[in-house]
C-alpha cells in the first residue's frame, strides 16, 4: 500500500479529480453495511451475538499513544509520518515500540520457555466471559494490594461460581492514574515500582479450581508492582493462560453479564502484544 507506485497514481488522479469525498448517501452506505454485519454476527455464538445485539459495547482500551505508562521507562512508542494526504494522497505512520506497551496481552512465551507465540495461540481462548472482582477499596490504602482466594470467594458467595472460560478481572481503580506516568508506576522517585495486582493464592486457585482462560488488571503487570518473582506471571502463563495488562473501564462492567473480545495482531513468534478489548454487555 505504501510502494512509490501507488503514491504516484493516488497523486495523479489527485491531481485530475480532486481529494475523494464522502457523501452522505456513502454514509447511509454505511450504516447499511453495519447494520449487515450485525446480521451476520447470528454465526457468532449465542451468547456474544445476543450482547452484541442487545447491549453496548465498552472499549476496555486505553488509546496507544507515545507517552503513555511503561513497566520499563525508556520501552516507550515512537511514531512518524511517513505517507501524508496532503503529499501523496493518504495517510501511514510508521510506529516503533515494545510488544508489551499500552493495553496489551502476555502471552505462555512472554515468561516459559518453548511457551506457546501469538501466532499460534488458540484464537478461541480470546472471546470469554467476564469477571470483574473490585478491590478498589484496599488499593486506596495500600499501592501494592493484591488480589487474593478471600476476594474470589467473597465475589463467588454473592454472585455463584466463576464460570469456565472466564476472563477474570482485577478492578484497582487505577486507571485514574492513566495521565501521570510516574502515579501510574507508583513510582515515589526512587524508581520502584507500587501498584496492585494479582497474589499468587488467587492465581493458583483459578488455575487448578476454575477452567479460566486468563486474567487481566489495570495496571502495568499481572503481579502487584512490589513483586520481584513474579509469581502470578508464571502461574498464569505456565498454566497456557493469558493476561492483559492495563485495561480500562472496568467500572462499567461491574454487576453485569459480558462477554470480552480481545482483537490482537498475529504476530510472528510474540510473546504478546499491544491488543484491542471490547466487552460486549448484555441488555
Amino acid at each position: 500500500m505504501c510502494s512509490p507506485e501507488i503514491a504516484r497514481v493516488v497523486s495523479e488522479r489527485v491531481a485530475r479529480e480532486g481529494r475523494p469525498q464522502i457523501s452522505r448517501r456513502g454514509f447511509l452506505r454505511l450504516g447499511g453495511l453495519t447494520a449487515a454485519g450485525l446480521a451476520a454476527a447470528s454465526a457468532l455464538p449465542a451468547r456474544v451475538a445476543r450482547a452484541q445485539m442487545m447491549g453496548e459495547v465498552v472499549d476496555l482500551s486505553h488509546v496507544f499513544g507515545t507517552n503513555v505508562p511503561t513497566y520499563v521507562p525508556t520501552d516507550t512508542a515512537s511514531r512518524e509520518t511517513t505517507v501524508s494526504v496532503e503529499k501523496d494522497g493518504f495517510y501511514i505512520q510508521r510506529w516503533s515500540f515494545g510488544e508489551h506497551t499500552s493495553t496489551h496481552m502476555d502471552i505462555p512465551a512472554h515468561f516459559i520457555a518453548g511457551g506457546e507465540t501469538v501466532d499460534n495461540y488458540p484464537v478461541g481462548l480470546y472471546v470469554s466471559p467476564a469477571v470483574v472482582i473490585d478491590i478498589s477499596a484496599k488499593a486506596a490504602d495500600e499501592p501494592n494490594a493484591m488480589l487474593t482466594l478471600d476476594d474470589i470467594q467473597a465475589w463467588e458467595a454473592a454472585n455463584g461460581e466463576i464460570p469456565a472460560g472466564a476472563l477474570v478481572c482485577m478492578y484497582s481503580g487505577w486507571e485514574g492514574k492513566w495521565s501521570d506516568i510516574a502515579a501510574f508506576r507508583g513510582d515515589p522517585g526512587d524508581g520502584s515500582l507500587n501498584f496492585p495486582g494479582f497474589g499468587p493464592d488467587a492465581a493458583q486457585f483459578l488455575v487448578e479450581e476454575r477452567d479460566i482462560h486468563g486474567i487481566a488488571v489495570d495496571t502495568l503487570s499481572l503481579d502487584p508492582g512490589n513483586s520481584s518473582t513474579f509469581d502470578v506471571h508464571y502461574i498464569i502463563l505456565g498454566a497456557g493462560k493469558y493476561g492483559i495488562e492495563n485495561v480500562a473501564n472496568l467500572a462499567q462492567l461491574k454487576g453485569k453479564l459480558a462477554t470480552v473480545v480481545v482483537g490482537i495482531p498475529r504476530w510472528e513468534q510474540g510473546s504478546g502484544g499491544p491488543c484491542r478489548v471490547m466487552a460486549l454487555v448484555e441488555g
